[in-house]
């Protein structure tokens, strides 16, 4: 079971710990693209992660395609945890990832046409 955890914006303080999460051939090919795509995300758009304490247990990676007028959520990236996985911790990050696009659109005043999540093919239990 996993420990009680929250989900919550990302913080400068956790780069390092995030760069070497996504720095796993899996999720992205080198540390330096894995570096450049967390601070990228950081600097320019939304990061949520799912936290015990310190420990993050999950991540998940959203922005706004475009201008923001054109109503279009992007979920770039969710990952958690392999012995965190199947306890609902990727649905909770999809679900407050949504909350939190739909929140910037009504602040923004533009109405939202779409939110866009992929996955590789490959990766049939995140598909599911």
């Amino acid at each position: 079971m996993t420990a009680k955890c929250e989900i919550v914006p990302a913080s400068k303080e956790d780069i390092p710990r995030l760069v070497d999460i996504f720095s796993n051939p899996d999720l992205k090919t080198s540390h330096e693209e894995s570096e450049w795509f967390v601070n990228c995300y950081m600097d320019y758009h939304h990061i949520l992660l799912a936290k015990a304490g310190n420990d993050i247990l999950g991540a998940c990676f959203w922005r706004i395609e475009g201008e923001r007028y054109s109503g279009l959520g992007w979920i770039e990236n969710i990952w958690v945890e392999q012995k965190h996985r199947k306890l609902g911790l990727g649905e909770k990050l999809l679900r407050r990832a949504v909350k939190d696009i739909k929140v910037f659109f009504s602040e923004h005043g533009v109405r939202g046409r779409k939110i866009v999540l992929f996955t590789q093919e490959e990766r049939a239990s995140a598909r599911r």
